[in-house]
């Protein structure tokens, strides 16, 4: 997997206002698989409830998907099915502030993973700013 880097944006931080469990902003490697196909994307931030992940391939809202990735300074890797809640397309995220992609939410996340993702939300900075 790839080395978490931050990202901000002022968009993600209002949307992140609307949001129960802490975001954080990285760009972690995430492999994801639907019915039809597999692809990798980018995770750009993640909570204990669920990820957004950075792609230009199509998803639904509703679609089911696997996401594989693991969270900088774990071995664990998670592997984890999801449910698109929100996608932004490729015609919406064309510049630099947004990304297309799509809101992912974990249906079966485990109380030792949700620890792990909590302890890893708690030790990182915030990396949302308003500008």
């Amino acid at each position: 997997m790839s080395k978490a880097t931050p990202s901000q944006t002022s968009t993600q931080a209002r949307a992140s206002d609307r949001r129960e469990l802490a975001r954080k902003a990285f760009d972690i490697q995430v492999g994801i698989a639907t019915d039809h196909r597999l692809f990798v994307g980018l995770v750009s931030n993640i909570s204990a409830g669920g990820l957004f992940i950075a792609t230009e391939e199509h998803l639904r809202k509703g679609d089911s998907v696997e996401v594989r990735f693991s969270i900088p300074g774990h071995t664990h890797v998670f592997d984890k099915t999801a449910t698109v809640m929100w996608t932004r397309p490729l015609s919406e995220g064309s510049n630099q502030r947004t990304k297309a992609g799509a809101g992912v939410k974990f249906a079966d996340l485990s109380e030792e993973e949700m620890k792990m993702l909590n302890a890893f939300l708690q030790i990182h900075e915030p990396i949302f700013y308003d500008t």
